[in-house]
């Protein structure tokens, strides 16, 4: 298993996958990451400022440290897609999948023909030449994983048909942007959101896709496994990182306003 196909392969294999969703272009988290023992990374293109070669360094990361890496490209129609899956990506999350025609041009950008229209390409994948090139398509268009991002009433409501379209591997509720969308902003934990998730489980399981979430308490995520979520994106980088500063600040404030301790000395 390489660290490219680490997450497809969990997936396939019916075995849950964690993985960590990453907006600050730091390799060196990725590697913490990895350490802490994720099996992958979501690389966010769609809300942050990270550019190419950023995206090649965290890649590159990826690779070294052992973990896969996804990217959450703008749109369907991003450029992006061609560059990072030929930069080394194992695959690709499109947002606000609305509804079949979006999904088959997410196809067409990230798979090789006869099912898409990804461009040829030697470099890294490829080695640089060195392999059986023809073989390569064949197998990258197995091994990419193209995942429909789904954030509104209409998504969810194609969310079956989506799911069919040949090419697109796992559905993701965009819990945030779906609350926004029907009229009920961060509320992400309302009976509305969770439905809309249930709804969409259902749909992955009858088309026979990956289902991946965004736990947002540590007490939802049994039922997520109940519900057949195998992808499991349990943390995100700016987050944990606020928590731990803010828990870090809090310590030392409360010491301080107890005052200084007298020695008994």
């Amino acid at each position: 298993m390489t660290a490219r196909t680490r997450v497809r392969r969990l997936l396939d294999e019916g075995r849950p996958a964690g993985g960590l969703f990453l907006s600050i272009a730091a390799p060196f988290l990725v590697e913490i990451a990895a350490v802490a023992g994720y099996d992958f990374v979501l690389i966010d293109l769609e809300h942050t400022l990270i550019g190419g070669h950023e995206l090649e360094a965290l890649l590159a990361a990826a690779d070294r440290a052992g973990v896969s890496a996804l990217v959450r490209v703008p749109d369907a129609r991003s450029e992006r897609i061609l560059q990072a899956l030929d930069a080394g990506a194992a695959g690709i999350v499109v947002p606000r999948v609305t509804k079949v025609e979006e999904a088959e041009e997410a196809v067409r950008r990230s798979h090789y023909a006869p099912l898409g229209q990804r461009g040829l390409n030697a470099g890294r994948l490829g080695r640089f030449g060195d392999c059986d090139l023809i073989a390569l398509l064949e197998r990258l268009n197995e091994e990419t994983l193209l995942v429909a991002m789904i954030e509104d009433r209409e998504g969810l409501a194609a969310a079956g048909e989506i799911a069919a379209v040949p090419g697109i591997g796992a559905l993701l509720l965009g819990a945030a942007d779906y609350s926004a969308a029907i009229g009920k902003p961060w509320q992400t934990t309302c009976e509305e959101v969770i439905a809309a998730g249930r709804r969409l489980a259902d749909a992955a399981r009858e088309s026979g896709r990956h289902l991946f979430v965004i736990p947002r308490r540590e007490e939802d995520i049994a039922c997520h496994l109940a519900e057949g979520a195998l992808g499991l994106i349990v943390a995100n980088d700016r987050g944990l990182i606020r928590h731990a500063l803010t828990q870090k600040n809090q310590v030392w404030r409360a010491i301080a306003a107890n005052g200084p301790v007298e020695s008994k000395e």
